[in-house]
């Protein structure tokens, strides 16, 4: 599907970032619910939403909400659509994941009727105006909206009251290892750190969240890191192969080919690939 831009968005799709662009949305869709009866549903029958599936909600922050959700339950029913047999969560992550670990066998559900791209637009809102809000959820739900209906980084930023250069950085984060997304996604690196290792290689950005961790560093301190091992690695490797994560390039006559360690840099870097080219529209 070909970009979005503000001044040709349809009709459909103006109204939609008009209307989840303002900052009081979800607080006004919960005053909405809380007139409707809620159903108790089964816990069992709810997933999480399939969007987030690489986002692993912080940890400290669902023990948090244990003990009263364990003693009084959920003050705010969940909002959910039907899926199949099954119920898919919108609304309501943080209170569904304390739920369950505190044991609970049903909670509180409104079951609303939204499609794929109203349900994005939802949970952008609601991690956009968290207090404690997730830059990882935050890109994976900017990639989607990007990816499957061609919103533009302009676009983005105004629905997430964010600059396009945010927009842009934070997209950056998803091109870094599973498993350094989730210690950013459960706060254990900072979203400062991650920016500044994200031009690395694979096993580069391994090695700089171990320096990371056992001196400490600010994100002042990981920048100089960062850059001092990209010279490092200019001195003995192709300079373009460490910035692409690339183990080696060939070049014959009019082509080149990139050798990569395994599957994961190569998808790394036709994430980071694709990232440019869109910056680019």
């Amino acid at each position: 599907m070909s970009k979005k831009s503000e001044a040709n968005l349809n009709p459909g799709l103006a109204e939609l970032v008009k209307k989840f662009s303002q900052s009081d949305v979800i607080a006004e869709m919960e005053k909405e619910y809380q007139s409707l009866s809620p159903t108790s549903l089964p816990l069992r029958e709810i997933d999480d939403s399939p969007f987030l599936k690489l986002v692993e909600p912080n940890s400290k922050i669902i023990h948090r909400m244990v003990p009263s959700v364990r003693s009084k339950g959920l003050f705010l029913p969940i909002v959910v659509r039907k899926v199949s047999s099954h119920y898919e969560l919108i609304l309501g992550r943080k209170r569904y994941f304390a739920a369950k670990e505190a044991g609970l066998d049903s909670i509180p559900a409104i079951v609303a009727d939204f499609d794929d791209e109203e349900t994005l637009l939802m949970l952008l809102a609601d991690t956009r105006d968290e207090r404690e809000a997730n830059v990882v959820e935050m890109a994976v739900l900017y990639d989607a909206l990007s990816t499957r209906y061609g919103y533009s980084k302009k676009t983005l930023a105004t629905l997430s009251h964010e600059s396009r250069s945010q927009v842009v950085n934070s997209m950056r984060i998803l091109s870094l290892p599973e498993d350094v997304i989730k210690m950013v996604s459960q706060g254990e690196l900072s979203y400062g750190h991650a920016r500044a290792i994200c031009p690395l290689s694979s096993s580069l950005v391994h090695r700089a969240v171990r320096e990371i961790k056992k001196r400490n560093l600010s994100v002042r301190e990981t920048e100089a890191l960062a850059a001092s091992y990209r010279g490092e690695g200019a001195k003995k490797e192709d300079p373009l192969a460490v910035s692409v994560g690339a183990r080696d390039i060939v070049s014959k006559e009019r082509s080149l080919t990139f050798v990569f360690d395994g599957e994961k840099e190569k998808e790394a870097f036709l994430e980071r690939l694709k990232l440019l080219v869109l910056d680019e529209r």
